[in-house]
């Protein structure tokens, strides 16, 4: 993936850009308001987190009257042949973001900019795979993606999943249902994306938990709030099982770690998926 930011007037791929004649195509996902593209013979404007498909070997302009970006990838042909797919039709075609394919891959991108991948080679590959397979779905797919077991839809579920996770384990009212709810996806679905990650929807929320009390507890800002304001500030209903949890997790009670922080900051490490 590409990421470009330019200021405001047009962006041009002329015949000298194309004269290699790469037979390719490009998924471009805008990231400002009323984007205007020509390609093709065709004229588009698109908004903030649209995205359309263009063809490498064409010439044509993008730009906007703001400041404004793009987010793209190329689509080699030969990933559409391994794949069987052709995106001829797809070309100069608004592709909302509010498509479920569309929304699969943007969530997919955010997740891998935020973690600043750093995998293997063999890693690499296979998020490459993944951005492809899930660039030619969102260009491609005219129903529902439902609770597909392909293997780039589950790493987009799974991973839009964790995220919101992440992002509300401290709600006490979060549950399988309600994560679920929100990605549109049934709750058994949801438990065995999680089950095949290694870990379950208790336990991931549990270890979000605790590593954030533990974090409270050992902070000198937050020496003084009460052992059960964190339980509760972190998303514990029940004083005595966050009490429970915790010792089996750091081997000491909330009260020993905040009196001897150190002493176990390595066994602090995330152990959760």
């Amino acid at each position: 993936m590409v990421r470009v930011s330019l200021s405001p007037g047009l962006s041009f791929r002329d015949e000298d850009m194309v004269k290699d004649g790469e037979d390719a195509f490009g998924l471009m996902f805008t990231l400002g308001k009323n984007v205007e593209i020509t390609h093709c013979g065709r004229e588009l404007r698109l908004g903030r987190g649209d995205a359309t498909i263009l063809h490498v070997c064409k010439t044509g302009t993008v730009g906007s009257r703001e400041e404004f970006g793009f987010l793209s990838t190329l689509i080699p042909a030969s990933e559409l042949e391994a794949r069987g797919a052709r995106l001829d039709h797809a070309v100069m075609q608004r592709l909302s973001r509010q498509a479920e394919g569309m929304q699969l891959l943007r969530g997919y991108i955010r997740s891998l900019e935020r973690a600043e991948l750093t995998a293997s080679a063999h890693g690499r590959t296979i998020v490459r795979r993944h951005i492809f397979d899930l660039a030619v779905l969102a260009a491609t797919a005219h129903r529902a993606i439902g609770e597909s077991s392909a293997s780039a839809v589950v790493a987009a579920r799974l991973t839009a999943a964790l995220d919101h996770i992440s992002s509300c384990f401290q709600d006490p009212e979060l549950s399988l249902g309600t994560v679920a709810g929100s990605l549109r996806i049934s709750p058994r679905y949801l438990q065995r994306l999680l089950e095949q990650s290694g870990t379950s929807f208790a336990a991931r929320v549990s270890e979000l938990r605790l590593q954030k009390a533990f974090a409270l507890l050992t902070s000198e800002a937050d020496g003084v709030s009460r052992i059960s304001d964190v339980a509760l500030n972190v998303g514990f209903s029940e004083i005595s099982h966050f009490n429970r949890l915790f010792r089996a997790r750091f081997g000491d009670t909330p009260s020993g770690v905040r009196r001897s922080p150190t002493k176990l900051a390595n066994n602090a490490g995330p152990t959760a998926g």
